[in-house]
């Protein structure tokens, strides 16, 4: 009697979703070779997933998810911390899961990666409000106000191209560029103008 094949994981299948949507983009990126890299067949991906928007929206997801229990678990280490410990362990986090998921990076916060993808930006913000929080804290905030707010924004923004160059020029050692970054937002941080922190959001 012939045996029937394992059943494919999830995980492998996104895991080879990923690989492919990022080296080729959305558009020229093919069912096809998403299942080959898999070692799967077209028909269980689509089973699985749907069409390709589909597919698509739920390799995001899979690395949308993975990017926020990874770094949230960081800055819930850093919440005692101070300020020069807390951000390098937020920028360690950053650097290690782009080295354990470049794919994933490249999806989430590349320029290149292919189709605009809702889920990308929701996680952008997600992130950006829970970095907010470990700002307010800083600055002696009750609440977290716009200025937390943007200035989580900035680091997100810093630690994201700080990344993408690493992941661009293989020369580049992460864990010194990891230093640098830390470095340069502790300096920004403490270089802000207190009186800037009283920014508020304008009325229309």
């Amino acid at each position: 009697m012939r045996r029937r094949r394992p059943q494919h994981a999830d995980d492998e299948l996104l895991r080879a979703a990923s690989q492919v949507f990022a080296r080729e983009g959305f558009a020229a990126a093919s069912v096809t070779r998403i299942a080959e890299a898999a070692g799967a067949t077209k028909p269980t991906l689509y089973a699985r997933f749907g069409s390709k928007s589909d597919l698509f929206d739920a390799t995001i997801r899979y690395q949308a998810d993975a990017i926020q229990e990874h770094l949230f678990a960081a800055y819930d280490r850093a919440s005692t911390l101070r300020l020069h410990e807390a951000v390098r362990e937020g920028v360690d986090a950053w650097f290690a899961f782009a080295a354990e998921r470049p794919d994933g990076m490249t999806l989430l916060f590349g320029e290149h990666a292919g189709a605009h993808s809702a889920i990308a930006e929701q996680t952008t913000e997600a992130i950006v409000q829970r970095i907010t929080h470990e700002v307010a804290r800083f600055q002696g905030e009750r609440a977290a106000g716009p200025s937390a707010e943007v200035i989580a924004a900035m680091i997100v923004g810093t630690a994201v191209h700080a990344i993408r160059r690493c992941l661009a020029d293989p020369g580049l050692d992460p864990e010194a560029v990891s230093a640098l970054t830390t470095s340069f937002i502790v300096a920004a941080a403490q270089g802000v103008d207190p009186e800037l922190f009283e920014v508020q959001r304008g009325t229309a």
